[in-house]
C-alpha cells in the first residue's frame, strides 16, 4: 500500500509541475483577425425544465456579434413552461425543415421559427436526455460548425467569432471555450465586466475550481492535445466529425464520451486533426448555490467519468495517443479517483497509529505550495485573457485557495468516492439541477471586456 503511495505521489508531482510550466510557456492572446469569413454556425441549447434560466440565454444570443448562425434550443419533453416562455419571448410559429437522417432520437413533435428573430428556432421533441436532445439539434442543424451550450450558459459578445477563428485551422475539428461563473461577474460604472470574487463559500469554491481547470489544466491538456472533456456548457464541433462519430451517446457523461470517441476517430483513421482550448471564447453559467445542487452536480460528473473509464479503459493502449492515456487514465483516474482511497487510508493510519505523520505534514506543505504556485498562474493568465479582478479580489482569491485546500478540496474528495459507488445505480437521467436564473449578465457589458 505504501509502495502504491509514494509512487503515485511522485507521479502527482510530475503532472502538477507541468501545469505550472505549460500554461505560462504556452498561453497567448490570439485577438480577432479582421476579414476572415465567419462559419455557419448552429448554436444548440438542450433545455429540459429551463423556464427559469431560458430567458437569460436567449438575451444573451440576441446581442451575440455573429451574422452566420442561428439558434436551436431543443425542448426536451420539459414538464413546466419552458417551451411557453420560449413561444413569449421569440414568438414561434410552425415550420418544416428536413434533418440529414445521419443520427438518432426521439421522435420530434415540431419545429418552430422565431418571427421576431428568424435565425432563433425550436424544436419541440419527446423526451431523451441530453445527448438525445443534442442528436436531434445536429441533424436539424444546417451549420459547418455546432456550438453545444448549456440553457444555463450566457455566451459573450464575440465568443462566436473566436470559435470561428480557431477553425480556420483545418487541423482543428473541436475546441472547447472557457466557462466562467456568472455569479462572480458583475458591472462596473463605467458599464465593463468585472470579475469578482463574491459571494458564499460554495460559490467563492466553484469560480476558484473553474478558472484552475480552464485556464492552468486545459491549456496543458491543450498543449499535448490531450483534452479529456470538452465541456458541455460550451463546445464547438465540426458537424461531419460528429456524424462520422455517431453523435452523442445517451449516457450519464456525454460530454466527456464524446471526446474520447472523436480522439479514437482521429487515432484510427491517423488524422493529423486536433481537440483545442479556446481560452478566448468565453461563456458565463449559473453554478450550483447550495451543497444540495452542488453534490448532484458533481456526483453526476464522477458517475460520468466512471463510465468511461469502464468503456475506454481496455482501448487506451491502442486506439488512443499516448497523451489521451496519460491524461485520462494517469491524472484523471490514478490520481483524481483511485488515490482519494488510498491517501484516506494512510492519513487515517498515521493519524491513529502515530507514525509517519512527519511525511503527511511534508506532504501537505508540498501540496499547498504547489498549490499557491497554480492559483497565481491562474489568476495572472485569467487577466491576461481578459478578467478583471481588483487587488484586494486577487488577495482574496489567493488566501482562500490555500483554505479552501482543506475544506472544500474534502468534500470534493469525499463526492469522488461517493460518486464512483454511485455509478452502478445506472440512472443516465438528465439530473436535474435547480437554477434560480436570477444570475446574468448583460452582452453589451461582455462586449467591453474584450
Amino acid at each position: 500500500m505504501y509502495i502504491f503511495l509514494y509512487v503515485t505521489t511522485a507521479v502527482y508531482f510530475i503532472f502538477q509541475i507541468l501545469y505550472i510550466i505549460i500554461p505560462i510557456v504556452v498561453s497567448k492572446v490570439k485577438p480577432l483577425q479582421e476579414g476572415l469569413s465567419e462559419h455557419a454556425t448552429a448554436v444548440l441549447v438542450p433545455a429540459y425544465n429551463e423556464e427559469k434560466t431560458i430567458e437569460n440565454c436567449v438575451e444573451a444570443m440576441l446581442e451575440v456579434d455573429y451574422s452566420n448562425h442561428e439558434i436551436i434550443f431543443i425542448n426536451d419533453g420539459s414538464k413546466d413552461n419552458t417551451l411557453q416562455r420560449l413561444s413569449e419571448l421569440l414568438d414561434l410559429v410552425p415550420i418544416e425543415r428536413t434533418p440529414a437522417g445521419e443520427l438518432q432520437y426521439k421522435s420530434v413533435k415540431q419545429l418552430y421559427q422565431s418571427k421576431k428573430h428568424p435565425h432563433f428556432f425550436v424544436i419541440d421533441k419527446v423526451n431523451g436526455g441530453k445527448a438525445d436532445s443534442l442528436n436531434a439539434g445536429i441533424d436539424y442543424a444546417t451549420g459547418d460548425i455546432v456550438v453545444t451550450l448549456d440553457a444555463d450558459s450566457m455566451l459573450e459578445r464575440y465568443s462566436l467569432k473566436y470559435v470561428s477563428q480557431y477553425f480556420h485551422n483545418d487541423e482543428v475539428i473541436a475546441l472547447g471555450g472557457t466557462v466562467k461563473i456568472v455569479q462572480g461577474a458583475e458591472r462596473d460604472q463605467d458599464g465593463r465586466v468585472m470579475e469578482k470574487f463574491k459571494g458564499p463559500g460554495l460559490i467563492k469554491s466553484q469560480i476558484l475550481n473553474y478558472m484552475h481547470g480552464f485556464y492552468v489544466r486545459k491549456l496543458t491538456q491543450s498543449f499535448f492535445n490531450s483534452i479529456v472533456v470538452i465541456s458541455g456548457a460550451f463546445g464547438a464541433f465540426k458537424r461531419d466529425i460528429m456524424y462520422k462519430t455517431g453523435g452523442f451517446r445517451s449516457t450519464v457523461g456525454e460530454d466527456i464520451d464524446i471526446t474520447l470517441k472523436i480522439h479514437q476517430y482521429i487515432r484510427a483513421n491517423h488524422l493529423k486533426k486536433k481537440l483545442i482550448y479556446a481560452p478566448e471564447a468565453v461563456c458565463y453559467t449559473e453554478c450550483p448555490e447550495n451543497l444540495k445542487n452542488f453534490y448532484k452536480q458533481r456526483i453526476r460528473w464522477q458517475k460520468a467519468f466512471v463510465d468511461c473509464i469502464l468503456l475506454y479503459w481496455s482501448k487506451l493502449s491502442h486506439q488512443f495517443s499516448p497523451g489521451i492515456s496519460l491524461f485520462f487514465a494517469i491524472d484523471g483516474f490514478l490520481l483524481g479517483t483511485l488515490t482519494a482511497f488510498t491517501m484516506i487510508f494512510y492519513v487515517v493510519n498515521a493519524l491513529i497509529s502515530g507514525e509517519h505523520l512527519l511525511r503527511v505534514m511534508i506532504l501537505l506543505f508540498i501540496t499547498l505550495l504547489i498549490n499557491a504556485l497554480q492559483i497565481i498562474i491562474s489568476i495572472y493568465l485569467s487577466e491576461k485573457y481578459g478578467s478583471r479582478y481588483s487587488i484586494w479580489d486577487k488577495v482574496k482569491l489567493f488566501v482562500f485557495s490555500q483554505l479552501e485546500m482543506l475544506t472544500y478540496r474534502n468534500v470534493l474528495l469525499y463526492i469522488n468516492i461517493v460518486g464512483t459507488f454511485k455509478y452502478f445505480d445506472t440512472d443516465e437521467s438528465w439530473g436535474f439541477i435547480e437554477r434560480k436564473g436570477t444570475a446574468s449578465i448583460s452582452q453589451q457589458t461582455a462586449a467591453s471586456s474584450q
